[in-house]
């Protein structure tokens, strides 16, 4: 218990719970402590009471679930939240966002980097569970040790749900399409090389629908194509994202300039062939999935992240899934 005073002389407490160690799955336990720790000690009474964790390290995936619940945290790496309401008081400071303390015993998969990952991430974002092991790595297109060591890092960091026999039962969309952001950039995993449509990102989009080769459109104008079409986008379109196969062969195709300022066209070359996977098409052009659509867009430059998070609205109201 810490306890605190203000300057008006006002006095408040902070329950702490300290932790060896902690996972994103240990969150839930956690705070039933607490909660059980307030109901003796009398929540309130007296002054105002906050809530904290303490350990070694907490990820980032813990320290959200925390802030959802309301309780602060302080790890060894310098991340730190306090808050009371009397007396008024917030700090917040960032620390590490991975473990400096992880064992060179401890071989669990701890990064979404990578094709494996990628693939089983994307078919979880953009299918329907329940779906067991074996079948979503036949699905993905991975090896089943692949698919299990992924789906073990999910369920450490609570992102997914599984029954008795390992069949994923719930996933939890949105937090895992942020968890990903973390390993995963359009700009880092893939190579985007800025192109000028000297006719205009319209046209370019008229001048895809004849486009031979293997593409698919992401980012701010895949946004547009997964809205409503009453819905209007959080910001104009002035860059145009194509994943293709070869830039070099597209630049020529589509009749495209180098540019290294001014640019209002992405040709990315994808770090796999993952990201054509469950495209869809609108008006004869090809579009990326939602699942690909918003990592791209959390990722991306300029306002992308903020339309990122518009598209994550809307999918939420489509499936619950998203919304957690």
């Amino acid at each position: 218990m810490l306890e605190l005073r203000g300057p008006d002389g006002s006095r408040g407490r902070i329950l702490v719970e300290a932790k060896a160690n902690i996972e994103p799955r240990d969150v839930p336990a956690t705070l039933h402590q607490l909660e059980r720790y307030e109901q003796v000690d009398g929540k309130g009474e007296g002054g105002g009471q906050g809530r904290m964790v303490v350990a070694p390290y907490l990820s980032p995936r813990t320290r959200d679930l925390l802030a959802d619940a309301h309780t602060g945290w302080y790890d060894a790496t310098g991340n730190l939240r306090v808050q009371l309401d009397r007396p008024a008081l917030f700090v917040e400071r960032r620390g590490a966002d991975r473990n400096p303390y992880t064992s060179a015993k401890d071989r669990r998969l701890r990064s979404l980097r990578g094709p494996g990952a990628g693939r089983v991430v994307r078919f979880l974002l953009d299918d329907h569970v329940p779906i067991g092991v074996r079948t979503l790595a036949s699905r993905s297109q991975v090896g089943a040790a692949t698919s299990s060591r992924v789906l073990d890092l999910l369920v450490r960091e609570n992102l997914i749900e599984r029954d008795r026999e390992g069949t994923v039962v719930t996933v939890h969309k949105r937090s895992l399409a942020y968890r990903w952001a973390q390993d995963y950039g359009l700009m880092t995993a893939n190579n985007a090389v800025p192109m000028l449509a000297p006719r205009g990102v319209d046209r370019l989009l008229r001048d895809l629908t004849t486009f031979r080769q293997p593409y698919a459109v992401t980012g701010a104008a895949a946004l547009r194509a997964h809205l409503p079409a009453d819905a209007t986008a959080v910001a104009p379109l002035t860059l145009l994202t194509i994943f293709v196969d070869d830039a070099v062969d597209a630049r020529r195709d589509l009749r495209l300039r180098p540019a290294e300022r001014g640019a209002n066209v992405l040709l990315v070359e994808p770090f796999d062939r993952v990201v054509y996977r469950e495209s869809v098409e609108r008006e004869q052009v090809r579009y990326v999935s939602p699942g690909q659509t918003v990592v791209d867009l959390l990722t991306g430059p300029g306002r992308s992240p903020e339309e990122g998070r518009q598209l994550l609205d809307f999918l939420a109201i489509k499936d619950k899934e998203w919304a957690l």
